[in-house]
């Protein structure tokens, strides 16, 4: 099975992953998906592989493995492996999370969207936005995840879910104090709309090296 680091071939990339001690069950491909992310001094050609065995246990996820690999003169660089949280409890198989994955536009930009959506978390989906630099190394896109001046003291977000559309992320979560329970927030919900801000800064030594943030554009409260 492949590992990040390895350099394969497209064949190798869409064999079925076969089963083993954790993963009893053979995980076949999904999807496939290729496409360019931009990067300077010239976009990169990015694969993704996405292959999934359907559990065993009850109302457990899937069983997901999604590879990411840089196109090398016909040959695939595999940059990061995502798996799901997965286990054999009492003879079957159980997992905590699946994944899926998607290229976005932001800002005439191209870059790779994954999402990894938990089990028992009430639908929360955790996303990583990346982006690659001239020498092949991908990195995420952080969010700002600073206290908004519109929280009051005692306030708190819970239970927040990110969401991209229209080329745009958006963001929700309810208010609490610290009194509510998981529900029911007492002072209604918070929403944030972001903007994607840096470029790809050339260093002295000649590389482009990506300097993204997620930034706050728009934010405001509203009642139950």
């Amino acid at each position: 099975m492949q590992e990040q680091g390895d350099v394969v071939s497209r064949a190798a990339l869409l064999q079925e992953v076969p089963p083993n001690t954790d993963h009893p069950i053979a995980r076949k491909v999904i999807a496939t998906q290729e496409d360019e992310i931009s990067s300077q001094p010239a976009a990169k050609k990015i694969m993704t592989v996405h292959y999934r065995a359907k559990p065993t246990a009850q109302y457990s996820m899937n069983d997901d493995r999604i590879v990411i690999a840089l196109e090398q003169n016909g040959e695939y660089r595999i940059l990061k492996v995502y798996e799901s949280d997965a286990a054999v409890i009492d003879g079957k198989l159980y997992s905590e999370d699946d994944f899926d994955q998607e290229f976005i536009s932001i800002r005439g930009l191209r870059f790779l969207h994954i999402r990894d959506h938990l089990s028992g978390s009430g639908g929360i989906t955790m996303h990583d936005v990346y982006t690659i630099a001239s020498d092949g190394k991908l990195s995420t896109i952080p969010f700002d995840e600073s206290r908004s001046k519109l929280l009051k003291a005692g306030e708190e977000l819970r239970n927040g879910q990110y969401l991209f559309a229209n080329g745009e992320f958006s963001f929700e979560a309810g208010i609490y104090i610290d009194s509510d329970p998981e529900c029911c927030p007492s002072n209604g919900a918070y929403h944030a709309i972001y903007k994607l801000e840096g470029n790809f800064k050339h260093s002295p030594e000649g590389a482009f090296t990506p300097d993204f943030k997620f930034a706050v554009a728009k934010e405001w409260r509203s009642e139950k």
